[in-house]
C-alpha cells in the first residue's frame, strides 16, 4: 500500500509539473541498470555488472546503490589486493574510492554507508593495514551497531593487530640487539687490533733491543779479541826478545877454535 500511495504521488506531482516526467524516466532507466546490473553480478560476470552500475550513474551521478554495487563489482575484479601492478593498484584506487564516497553518506544511507564501511575494513584487513581495518569496522559499527559482522571483524582486525605490533616490538628488540651486538664486536677487534699494534711495537723494540744487545756483544767480542791479540802479540815480542838476548849471551860465550 505504501509503494501505491508513493507512485500515485510521483504521478500527480508529474501531472502538476512538479517532477519532469524526463526526470522519472531517468531515475526508471537508473533503477532498470541496476537491476541488470545485480543479475550480472550475481551470475559472476562481474565486468558487465561494472558497466551496467556505471551507466546507472550516468542517470543518477547520486545514486548511492549504484556507486556502492560498483565499487563491489570492481573489488570482486581484484584477484590478489597486495598486487602493486600499477593495472591493479588503479583499480583498487578506484574501489576504494567508490566506497568511501559511500561511506560519507551516513546521514542520508546509514545502511549502505555502514556496508561501504565495512567492505573498506575488508580491504585493509586483506593487505594487513589491521590498524586500518580496525577504525573501518568501528566506524561501521558505530553507522549500525547490530552489525554482527562488522563487530565480528573487529575482534579478529584488533587480535592480528596486537600480535603485528608484538611482532615489531620483537624485531625491533632483536635489531637494538643485533646492533648492540655489533658495537661489542667492533669494540672487541678495535681492542684486538690495539692489542696486536701494542705487540707487534713491542716486538719491534725487543728486536730493536736485541740487535743493539748483539751490536754491544759484537763490538764487546772484538775488544776482547783485540786485546787478546794485543796480550799475544806483547807476549811474542817479549819472548821473541828474550830468545834473541839469550842467542847473544850463547854467541858471547862460545870458544873460538
Amino acid at each position: 500500500m505504501k509503494l501505491r500511495y508513493i507512485l500515485i504521488l510521483i504521478a500527480a506531482l508529474v501531472g502538476s509539473g512538479i517532477v519532469p516526467s524526463d526526470a522519472l524516466a531517468s531515475n526508471r532507466k537508473e533503477r532498470r541498470l541496476i537491476s541488470k546490473g545485480n543479475d550480472a553480478y550475481k551470475q559472476r560476470n562481474f565486468a558487465d555488472a561494472q558497466t551496467l552500475y556505471q551507466a546507472a550513474l550516468e542517470e543518477n551521478s547520486a545514486s548511492a546503490e549504484a556507486l556502492y554495487n560498483l565499487g563491489l563489482s570492481q573489488i570482486r575484479q581484484i584477484v590478489n589486493i597486495n598486487d602493486t601492478t600499477p593495472e591493479n593498484k588503479s583499480k583498487l584506487d578506484v574501489a576504494r574510492k567508490n566506497f568511501q564516497n559511500v561511506a560519507g553518506m551516513a546521514k542520508d544511507k546509514p545502511g549502505l554507508a555502514a556496508k561501504a564501511n565495512l567492505n573498506l575494513g575488508n580491504i585493509e584487513f586483506k593487505a594487513k593495514e589491521f590498524q586500518k581495518a580496525v577504525d573501518y569496522y568501528k566506524q561501521a559499527l558505530r553507522i549500525d551497531p547490530n552489525d554482527d559482522k562488522a563487530r565480528k571483524n573487529l575482534r579478529i582486525a584488533q587480535l592480528n593487530l596486537k600480535n603485528q605490533q608484538n611482532q615489531q616490538n620483537q624485531d625491533n628488540q632483536n635489531q637494538n640487539q643485533d646492533q648492540k651486538n655489533q658495537d661489542k664486536n667492533k669494540d672487541q677487534q678495535q681492542d684486538k687490533d690495539r692489542n696486536q699494534d701494542r705487540d707487534n711495537n713491542q716486538d719491534k723494540d725487543n728486536e730493536k733491543e736485541k740487535q743493539q744487545d748483539n751490536n754491544i756483544s759484537k763490538q764487546s767480542a772484538e775488544r776482547i779479541l783485540k786485546a787478546v791479540d794485543n796480550k799475544e802479540s806483547a807476549t811474542r815480542a817479549r819472548v821473541s826478545k828474550g830468545n834473541e838476548k839469550s842467542e847473544n849471551a850463547r854467541g858471547r860465550n862460545m870458544r873460538r877454535w
